[in-house]
């Protein structure tokens, strides 16, 4: 199966963070794909083309966006419509109308006011996919499972009650995938997006990896990452994010 790249972005801003990206060199991105001939989709349409067809849509690419900050609509939503895009941004519905209170921001990051739900509603009506990002934002991997269950299903339920349309799509939290998790997400969602660090091809719906945009800021970079000349960089890098924690899960054991 020809590979997609699947793209996360989570919040437009000039902090510098590792969560960011700004709008200008977005702006740039999006010029790349719309000037390579590429499309940038929303997952749930790339889905419905592998589930009709057994394989991505060609010349595309996946956007999604990932926390919901409020910043997507007033910087990337303007850059999608001028370029005829989609995207997913997946919701921490818990936090929407708020702030990015969850964790500890990254360095550098702060805190950033996240969408309400009147511009959640206005961006699914421009075309815009709402996905779920669960409830609160927490590591799936370390709830009981009456504790994912509420999480996933009360997010699905409460987005969709909110802007009127089915949520299909799902990101883990942080990436980070446990068995329990998976098995309500495959009841509840389409497909679901992992923290792996690659391009999708035949993986199962509900388990399919990502690039972070942390790593393409250039758009030289972002054209190759597309024809698959850094399927062998990412490969490094990923073993790299694994390395590291490894190391970190046993600098923490007794």
């Amino acid at each position: 199966m020809h590979p997609i790249a699947i793209l996360t972005y989570h919040s437009l801003d000039t902090s510098g963070s590792v969560v960011s990206v700004t709008p200008n060199v977005f702006a740039a991105q999006m010029a790349c794909v719309a000037g390579l001939g590429y499309r940038g989709l929303a997952l749930r349409d790339a889905v419905t083309h592998r589930e009709a067809h057994g394989s991505w849509p060609e010349k595309s690419v996946v956007l999604t966006f990932d926390d919901g900050y409020r910043n997507f609509f007033e910087q990337g939503l303007p850059v999608l419509v001028r370029h005829d895009f989609s995207a997913t941004l997946f919701l921490a519905s818990g936090h929407v109308g708020g702030e990015n209170g969850w964790a500890d921001p990254p360095p550098r990051l702060g805190t950033l006011p996240l969408l309400s739900w009147d511009q959640a509603m206005d961006l699914s009506a421009a075309g815009v996919e709402i996905g779920s990002h669960s409830k609160s934002h927490p590591d799936l991997r370390q709830l009981a499972p009456l504790e994912i269950e509420g999480e996933i299903v009360g997010s699905r339920t409460e987005i969709a009650d909110r802007i009127g349309r089915p949520v299909v799509s799902f990101a883990y939290p942080f990436g980070r995938v446990g068995n329990a998790a998976r098995q309500v997400v495959r009841r509840e969602f389409r497909a679901a997006c992992t923290g792996v660090l690659k391009r999708a091809a035949d993986e199962p719906l509900h388990e399919l990896p990502r690039v972070d945009m942390f790593y393409l800021r250039s758009s030289a970079s972002l054209e190759k990452l597309l024809n698959g000349q850094l399927d062998r960089h990412l490969t490094v890098l990923r073993w790299g994010r694994t390395i590291r924690q490894l190391l970190r899960n046993t600098d923490r054991k007794p």
